[in-house]
């Protein structure tokens, strides 16, 4: 259930003032109300940097709590509603005292592409002093070095941060968490080093790690790991499962299509949503037909948004097919 009024959002609204701002945000202060005013919501969104610097003596004292559920809430509304931008609050929070704070702030910031927001993530990730915020920030990171791939950061910054992510990943004393969401974060690249770290945390012996080296191998897009994928659709455990499909659906691995398949009647939602995208992913005639014939008996209705979704893609890697275009790994 959205925590901010989805249904003023849904309706032209004028942008308040920051007075009228001002006074929801102090009112929050004092809310146990888990909805979040559309004020608020509308009030955040592009601001100026003048503008956040006369809201920021109203914003810096609220309670955490009501920070964080705020943050909370503007996220799901940027995901709702894609012209809403609230990258200069995010960028305040990104120095906040509270951890939860700054986390949430990470979170808000999904869509922003700039160098300073890329710069202060490599900032977080190497220094901040709570290691989940650290993790957060790994985890976000990852989107730069691809987009460093494509040419879409400098080079030199794209470089940076590929060596950064491997220091942490390549230093012991670190926490597991953090040198796992390291690894998959320079998964995303085309570093030398990456395949020789995947087999190397993928036989280390902790789960942790297992799990992101699975994570890992679906990022390389690369069909070097087809058998220990395979492998992994068999486990036992149900997160390296989980990102195994996922991974089978990264790197299109076609000869996963009919094992994915089963997943998708698996009574564990996760799984059998995960699965349904990976089909959509993987396509081919098969995942194509088992798409289909799981359209005629599911009745969930966001399972049957995915199948849809899935069918769609699928579907486009057909009429691909048909223009003779396959890759030698289709069936």
């Amino acid at each position: 259930m959205p925590a901010f009024e989805d249904e003023a959002l849904d309706l032209p609204m004028p942008k308040p003032s920051l007075e009228e701002l001002a006074q929801s945000l102090q009112n929050e202060a004092r809310s146990l109300q888990a909805v979040i005013p559309a004020a608020i919501v509308y009030g955040l969104s592009d601001l100026t940097h003048e503008e956040l610097r006369t809201i920021e003596p109203v914003w810096n004292p609220l309670p955490a709590v009501a920070k964080h559920r705020i943050l909370h809430s503007l996220n799901e509304a940027s995901e709702a509603m894609f012209e809403l931008n609230f990258r200069e609050i995010a960028l305040l929070c990104l120095e906040d005292a509270s951890s939860l704070v700054r986390a949430a702030s990470i979170d808000l910031l999904w869509i922003d592409e700039s160098a300073v927001t890329m710069r202060a993530l490599m900032k977080m990730a190497a220094s901040d002093d709570d290691a989940a915020v650290r993790a957060r920030a790994l985890e976000h990171l990852g989107r730069f070095i691809l987009l460093g791939e494509y040419g879409d950061v400098p080079a030199d910054l794209a470089a940076e941060a590929q060596s950064l992510v491997y220091g942490i990943h390549s230093d012991p004393e670190e926490p597991v968490e953090i040198r796992r969401r390291s690894l998959e974060a320079l998964a995303n690249s085309s570093h030398p080093k990456v395949s020789g770290l995947i087999e190397t945390a993928y036989a280390d012996g902790n789960h942790e790690l297992r799990i992101g080296a699975i994570y890992a191998m679906g990022r390389t897009c690369n069909s070097i790991w087809r058998a220990k994928l395979m492998d992994e659709l068999e486990s036992a455990d149900g997160e390296c499962v989980f990102e195994a499909i996922r991974a089978c659906g990264q790197i299109q691995l076609k000869e996963a299509a009919r094992r994915v398949g089963e997943f998708t009647l698996s009574d564990d939602q996760e799984i059998q949503m995960i699965a349904i995208w990976s089909l959509g992913e993987i396509g081919g005639r098969q995942a194509f037909d088992i798409l289909g014939s799981l359209d005629e008996i599911v009745t969930d209705d966001d399972s049957r948004a995915a199948i849809d979704e899935a069918l769609d893609k699928a579907g486009f890697s057909l009429s691909f097919a048909s223009l003779g275009l396959e890759t030698d790994d289709d069936p």
